[in-house]
């Protein structure tokens, strides 16, 4: 695929007619996160903070769905000496993204530098006009670049649980949410489709911008892999690793989803055809 068609397939990809179920705003026009005026604060905070800040650590970015592992992943991360990852500097709008990331950066003296972004708000916070302009600026600038990946199943599923449940992050060992959860398995296939499609967007962005993958399955999942993924990121970001260790639960194995089943049978169609389409 030529540069070109790249960026003309990622203009049009389906994922910008597909509104996130049960979301309070209207795709492509109004976000609660782009409405407030906390980021153009922040931005102002860190800029004026930025001038007497004289720190350049290396940067990486973190990118991924919400569920997808960028916190498990932030948090183990911040166990290694000389590295910081903060949340999602992003999270509101700002009139610069690329240099409120830099700025933030410089005003953090460690080795490496990092934060995470969620692939909705590149479209509906930010509202980045050329997201691959916007990636590769980051590159030339030294980013490394983190895709975050988790099958879609159970990426919604974990979103969905979350929301029901008002508890997205629970301490490993901390008491789980009490009671059961049932989800409308209609809503869930709206979120299915959503976050299917903006995968296969994140990889088609993904696939002529050099990064690191990090899958959930394989890298994230079991507590025995997240030394190894931590070391091979630490190898590309060029520090040295030191021991880390899970603090956080999947909150999805705490609660008892009682229809499972319509669920997998409502997501078995769409995610037959997102699979046939890749």
């Amino acid at each position: 695929m030529t540069g070109t068609d790249w960026r003309q397939a990622l203009a049009r990809h389906p994922v910008h007619d597909l509104p996130p179920a049960g979301a309070s705003y209207v795709l492509g026009r109004w976000h609660p996160d782009r409405a407030s005026l906390k980021g153009y604060l922040f931005e102002a905070q860190v800029a004026a903070k930025a001038l007497r800040a004289r720190h350049s650590p290396r940067k990486f970015l973190m990118v991924g769905r919400p569920r997808s592992g960028t916190t498990l992943l932030g948090r183990l991360l911040n166990q290694v000496e000389g590295v910081r990852c903060d949340g999602e500097t992003l999270h509101n709008a700002v009139l610069c993204p690329h240099g409120m990331l830099n700025r933030r950066a410089g005003l953090r003296p460690m080795q490496v530098y990092g934060s995470k972004l969620l692939s909705y708000q590149i479209f509906e916070v930010q509202k980045i006009a050329d997201p691959p302009g916007f990636f590769e600026t980051l590159l030339a600038d030294g980013y490394t670049l983190i895709h975050l990946r988790r099958e879609t199943f159970d990426q919604t599923l974990s979103l969905a649980v979350a929301q029901a449940g008002h508890a997205y992050h629970i301490r490993d060992g901390a008491a789980a949410p009490a009671g059961t959860v049932t989800l409308d398995p209609e809503v869930f296939a709206r979120q299915l489709r959503h976050f299917a499609a903006m995968l296969d967007y994140e990889d088609l962005l993904f696939s002529q911008l050099p990064h690191l993958r990090v899958q959930y399955e394989d890298d994230l999942k079991d507590p025995g892999a997240h030394q190894p993924t931590i070391d091979r990121i630490c190898a590309a970001l060029g520090v040295a690793p030191t021991p880390v260790s899970a603090d956080l639960a999947r909150v999805s194995d705490r609660r008892d989803i009682t229809n499972l089943d319509a669920l997998r049978a409502v997501a078995e169609p769409i995610l037959s055809q997102d699979r046939r389409r890749t």
